[in-house]
C-alpha cells in the first residue's frame, strides 16, 4: 500500500468548503466496479481480468477487506459474471450481475437471494438505491429504465418516468427525490444528472444538470445541504474527475485536479468519513478521507 500525502480542495463558492485527504491506494484488483462499506467490512466487485461488463465468462468476483483496506478474502463470492452496483440491506449483500440480481448472507458469503432479471431484456443491470426497507431501485443502464425490487416477493416492476433518463447508472434516493447520474448514450460522454419527484412508481422530471466537463457519469454520494459527489470518467484513460453538484446553485467544482483518475465507478462514502473509489481500468481502489 502505498500512502498519498495529498489535498484536494473542492470549491463551492459561497457554500461550504470540505478537503479530501487521499491517504491509500489499494492496488490488486480486477476491473472493480463498486465499493460498499458495511460493518466492519469493505466488499468490492470485480469484473473480472478483461473489462468486458456484459460478457458472462464466470470471471467476476467480489472481493472483502478491511476498513484499512487490508484484503480478508479476495474472492469471497466468485464466479460471477460482470458484477457492478451493491447495496447492503438486512445483513445480505445484493449485487447486479448482468441480467440478475444477487445475494449474499454478509456473516458467512452463503447465496440467500437470485433473481433473476433476463425477461426484461437487460444486460447492464448497474446501479442500486434503497426505496424503503423492502424495496430496492436498480438502473438498467442499456435500456434507460430503473426498476424497483420487492426483496421479500423476489419481484420487479418498472418505474415510469415522463422524462426517462439517458444511461441511469448512480443513483440516491431521499425523501421523495431520486438523483440519476446518466452515462450517456451512443458510446458519447453526454451524461447528465437529473434530479425526480418519486410518487411511488412514478418519477416526474425535476430538473437536468449538465456539469462540466461533460462525460460518462458513474456513481453519487450524498454530502448533505444539497449536494452531491459525481464520479465522471471523461474519457477512457487517466482522466476520471470527482465532481461537486451543488443543486442549488448549480455550481459544479471538481475535487481531484491533482489526481486524475481511470475509471472512477461506482462510489462510496463511509459513516468515518471515508470515500472509496474504484480505478476500473487502473485494478485499483483509493481510499480518501473526506473533510467538510
Amino acid at each position: 500500500m502505498r500512502i498519498l500525502p495529498l489535498f484536494l480542495a473542492l470549491a463551492f463558492g459561497s457554500a461550504q468548503a470540505a478537503t479530501v485527504l487521499v491517504d491509500k491506494t489499494l492496488p490488486g484488483f480486477s476491473s472493480p466496479e463498486s465499493v460498499v462499506v458495511e460493518g466492519a467490512d469493505v466488499f468490492v466487485s470485480n469484473l473480472g481480468v478483461k473489462l468486458e461488463p456484459m460478457e458472462k465468462d464466470g470471471d467476476g468476483f467480489i472481493a472483502r477487506l478491511d476498513r484499512q483496506g487490508n484484503v480478508k478474502n479476495l474472492k469471497w463470492a466468485e464466479k460471477l459474471n460482470g458484477p457492478k452496483g451493491m447495496i447492503a440491506v438486512g445483513g445480505v449483500l445484493y449485487v447486479a450481475d448482468i441480467d440478475r440480481v444477487v445475494g449474499f448472507r454478509i456473516r458467512d458469503g452463503k447465496p440467500v437471494f437470485d433473481l433473476d432479471m433476463s425477461a426484461t431484456g437487460a444486460k447492464f443491470l448497474n446501479g442500486f438505491a434503497r426505496y424503503d426497507n423492502r424495496k430496492l431501485l436498480l438502473s438498467a443502464t442499456d435500456l434507460n429504465k430503473v426498476f424497483a425490487i420487492d426483496l421479500a416477493g423476489k419481484k420487479y416492476e418498472e418505474v415510469r418516468f415522463d422524462t426517462p433518463p439517458q444511461g441511469p447508472n448512480g443513483m440516491k434516493k431521499r425523501g421523495d427525490q431520486l438523483i440519476v447520474v446518466d452515462w450517456g448514450t451512443d458510446g458519447q460522454p453526454n451524461g447528465a444528472v437529473r434530479t425526480y419527484r418519486l410518487k411511488g412508481m412514478q418519477a416526474t422530471l425535476d430538473k437536468t444538470y449538465n456539469p462540466t466537463p461533460g462525460g460518462y457519469f458513474d456513481g453519487v454520494v450524498d454530502l448533505g445541504a444539497n449536494r452531491w459527489l459525481i464520479s465522471n470518467w471523461v474519457r477512457f484513460e487517466p482522466a476520471g474527475l470527482l465532481q461537486v453538484l451543488d443543486t442549488r446553485t448549480g455550481q459544479v467544482s471538481v475535487a481531484n485536479e491533482k489526481l486524475p483518475v481511470a475509471g472512477p465507478a461506482d462510489i462510496f462514502l463511509d459513516d468515518q468519513g471515508k470515500l472509496w473509489v474504484p480505478g476500473m481500468m487502473e485494478g485499483k481502489v483509493y481510499r480518501m478521507t473526506l473533510r467538510r
